[in-house]
């Protein structure tokens, strides 16, 4: 979300960003470091992400739903008092809609990644019901405006695009959808890659992550890195971030074509490498093919697998599931995505898509002239 928060600041706009509290450095700049910031206006809302008990096997749904009480308590006090004219918020956060209808601001959903299935909206519409409920309001959430990142290549794993044989398109939570490019991630103030990097002894680089929240599952990690530093018959370097602070030390001494790190911008690090091994979050799927790259997809939980199933669908990489994850599957894996052309000419294509959409700055206008 943060290409549409800058660019509505820079448009001149008020701007707040309402998050749990271990977010709150990241945008205002109060952590300084490798992290950055962006001095972006925060509210601290609901709980942390650990006190919402993520992390791996935590259920995507459920982690929404059951903080969304908590998050709406501190949230709307705050808005009415602030009284915004607009109210963004993500496709499975709650507090948000309930903000919106209680300040009569308009409401626009932005979309995370592939726009969740309508089955979602099952679970997901009764909480709100009760959430508006408590506040003395209502709302229509499906009305709302989604902006949507996901180009029509990568929509068909949700059914979003391909109908059945029929022909007819299935339906969809947020029918009045806007096109919304995502961006590879945007790097702090001061932010640059380590000389490492450029200390790296072969001409490809395969990235390995598993993100800022999965990236407690260290045995997957742990093979994944072991298995590329070994891939003697495919010179490759190999850069890993292991997640934010996670010491890599705590992998081993590496080969000199192996540099682990706990976290670099993806904006930075991404155009120099070949191919992405991940977790298949939203970010890093976008991150990887705004920069034309095949993806390995080792998912671990929430939307990961609907997105390893749409980025196998659209050709533009392979999945292992977690019990197929393997140093050899995992060598075999970002081989073939090295040396079978098909995957870069798929990955290529989507970047195009990808391209053809609007910028952030381009969809706030959009939204700024609308009734």
């Amino acid at each position: 979300m943060l290409p549409l928060v800058l660019a509505a600041r820079a448009a001149g706009h008020d701007v707040v960003v309402a998050t749990g509290a271990d977010m709150v450095g990241r945008l205002a700049g109060q952590l300084g470091g490798q992290l950055g910031g962006h001095g972006v206006t925060t509210w601290a809302v609901g709980p942390t992400h650990r006190e919402a008990g993520g992390g791996p096997g935590t259920n995507w749904l459920t982690y929404f739903a059951d903080t969304a009480r908590s998050r709406a308590a501190d949230l709307v006090p705050l808005a009415v008092d602030w009284k915004p004219d607009l109210v963004v918020s993500e496709d499975t956060e709650l507090s948000g809609p309930v903000a919106a209808a209680v300040t009569g601001a308009r409401h626009v959903v932005h979309g995370i990644g592939i726009m969740p299935p309508i089955q979602l909206w099952g679970a997901l519409g009764p909480i709100l019901d009760d959430l508006f409920a408590q506040f003395g309001t209502s709302g229509d959430h499906r009305a709302a405006t989604y902006l949507e990142l996901c180009p029509p290549s990568l929509r068909r794993a949700a059914g979003s695009v391909a109908g059945p044989a029929t022909g007819s398109a299935p339906e969809r939570i947020w029918p009045d959808a806007v096109p919304l490019r995502p961006v590879a991630g945007t790097p702090g103030p001061g932010e640059r890659l380590p000389d490492a990097v450029d200390a790296l002894p072969f001409e490809r680089t395969v990235h390995v992550t598993l993100g800022t929240v999965f990236h407690d599952n260290r045995n997957v990690l742990h093979t994944a890195i072991a298995a590329l530093s070994a891939l003697s018959a495919l010179p490759v370097n190999v850069v890993a971030t292991v997640g934010p602070d996670v010491d890599p030390a705590g992998f081993g001494r590496q080969p000199a074509h192996v540099l682990l790190a706990p976290y670099l911008p993806h904006t930075l690090l991404l155009p120099r490498c070949a191919a992405v091994v991940s977790q298949g979050g939203a970010g890093i799927m976008f991150g990887a093919f705004t920069n034309g790259l095949p993806h390995l997809v080792l998912p671990q939980g929430g939307d990961q697998f609907m997105n390893a199933e749409a980025i196998e669908l659209a050709g533009a990489g392979l999945a292992l599931h977690p019990a197929e994850v393997t140093g050899a599957t995992v060598t075999d894996g970002v081989t073939r995505l090295l040396e079978e052309d098909s995957f870069a000419t798929a990955a290529a294509a989507v970047r195009a898509e990808l391209a053809a959409m609007p910028d952030a700055a381009t969809v706030l206008n959009t939204l700024h002239r609308a009734p």
